[in-house]
C-alpha cells in the first residue's frame, strides 16, 4: 500500500477559481466594448476596478499548489476593494453598458468572497504541506 496522500482542491474554492477566471475574461470584453467612447481619463477610472480583478485572477492561478491564507486574504481584500466602490458607484451609471459593467462586478465578484470564507476554503489554504 502506498502511503501517498492525495490532496484535491475543494469544489468551492475551484468554483471562486472559474468564477474569477469568468470575471478577467468579461472585464477584457468590457473594456473592449465600452472605452471606444471614452477619454484617456474615463478608460482609466473604468480600468482602475478591473485591475483588481486582474491581480487576484493571477493569485488564484496559484490556489492549488502552494497558497497559503495569505494568497486567500490578498484575494479577499482586492475583491473587496474591488466590490464595494462597485456598488456606491452603481447608480452613477451614465449608460446601459456601464450599469452592466457595474453589475457583472458585483454578480461575481461576491460570490467569490463568500465561496473563499467557506470552512473548506479555509481549511484547504491552512493544510500541511
Amino acid at each position: 500500500m502506498s502511503d501517498v496522500r492525495e490532496h484535491v482542491m475543494p469544489a468551492s474554492l475551484r468554483a471562486a477559481q472559474i468564477s474569477l477566471l469568468t470575471l478577467t475574461l468579461a472585464g477584457i470584453i468590457s473594456m473592449l466594448a465600452l472605452s471606444e467612447g471614452l477619454t484617456a481619463y474615463g478608460q482609466g477610472e473604468m480600468m482602475a476596478p478591473w485591475l483588481f480583478v486582474w491581480v487576484s485572477a493571477a493569485l488564484c492561478l496559484t490556489y492549488d499548489k502552494s497558497a497559503r491564507g495569505g494568497v486567500r486574504l490578498t484575494t479577499v481584500v482586492l475583491m473587496t476593494l474591488m466590490v464595494l466602490p462597485t456598488v456606491t458607484h452603481l447608480g452613477e451609471a451614465e449608460s446601459f453598458g456601464m450599469f452592466l459593467d457595474a453589475a457583472v462586478r458585483i454578480l461575481i465578484g461576491v460570490p467569490v468572497i463568500v465561496l473563499l470564507f467557506l470552512p473548506e476554503s479555509t481549511a484547504w489554504f491552512d493544510r500541511e504541506r
